[in-house]
């Protein structure tokens, strides 16, 4: 029928490639990201004397956190432009999307890492939260019944 379709080789398309490439340096980029600020938690651990906050804000993390959020935004407009979007529209509507998340994730970030600074892992627990006070098991059972009380009323 046509001897020539199945006799040429398999060429991957190039945005194929390029979302598989930037989605691997994107999560590449976050296992460095996440290696770095757990080693400067650690070392606040260690230090909390000595050391009243912990230095998310160093050069070091911030690229990674750039690298992180660069790919994730390569990824997005490539993933886009898959659907026949225009290629300078796809990647703008990847940048609107994922520009805005990342700059409210490391605001949060921020917050929450105030949080373990001033609370310890305990003021992170969601557990632990209720009515403004620490969580209480023992409040949580339901009492037994007092055996003066009349049972119909």
């Amino acid at each position: 029928m046509y001897p020539e379709s199945y006799s040429a080789p398999f060429v991957n398309p190039p945005v194929y490639t390029l979302i598989m490439v930037s989605t691997f340096l994107a999560v590449t980029w976050g296992i460095i990201f996440k290696d770095m600020l757990e080693y400067q938690v650690n070392r606040w651990n260690v230090e909390r004397e000595n050391q009243s906050d912990i230095h998310y804000r160093t050069p070091n993390i911030i690229t990674a956190y750039l690298g992180v959020t660069f790919f994730v935004t390569v990824t997005m407009g490539a993933s886009l432009s898959i659907f026949g979007l225009p290629t300078w529209f796809a990647y703008l509507v990847g940048a609107i999307v994922v520009v805005p998340t990342a700059l409210l994730v490391w605001l949060q970030l921020g917050s929450m890492l105030k949080l373990l600074v001033i609370g310890g892992s305990e003021a992170m627990d969601i557990d632990s939260y209720g009515a403004g006070a620490k969580y209480d098991p023992q409040a949580a059972k339901a009492k037994a019944p007092s055996e003066n009380a009349d049972p119909v009323q």
